[in-house]
């Protein structure tokens, strides 16, 4: 029960700072916001039951590019930079989150 919880509070952060990154874009309304926070915690709940066998890190980054292939194709089909710097805060955020499950999990 322990790796659940700590993925679902890696992800509640992971939100909260993705969700801080959003702030820099223009126009977007609530519902992306709250779209954005909610993914992040399935997310880390996902990284935490996944069973991979490599470390944290690399299992972050990888369902967490998983999980967001479909608003990366979308957000690439309408702006590269878009496209980019949500590629590069998935793989960030996602390491973090394999990084803190990980971690929470061996103790």
């Amino acid at each position: 029960m322990k790796k659940y919880i700590s993925g679902i509070i890696s992800g509640i952060l992971a939100g909260v700072i993705n969700c801080l990154f959003l702030l820099f874009a223009q126009d977007l309304e609530i519902t992306v916001f709250i779209s954005t926070f909610v993914i992040w915690v399935v997310t880390g709940l996902l990284i935490s039951s996944v069973d991979f066998n490599v470390n944290g890190i690399l299992k972050g980054i990888i369902v967490s590019v998983l999980v967001s292939m479909s608003s990366l194709i979308y957000t690439f089909s309408s702006t590269i930079i878009g496209g980019i710097w949500t590629l590069i805060t998935t793989i960030m955020v996602g390491a973090f989150m394999g990084y803190i499950v990980q971690k929470v999990n061996e103790k």
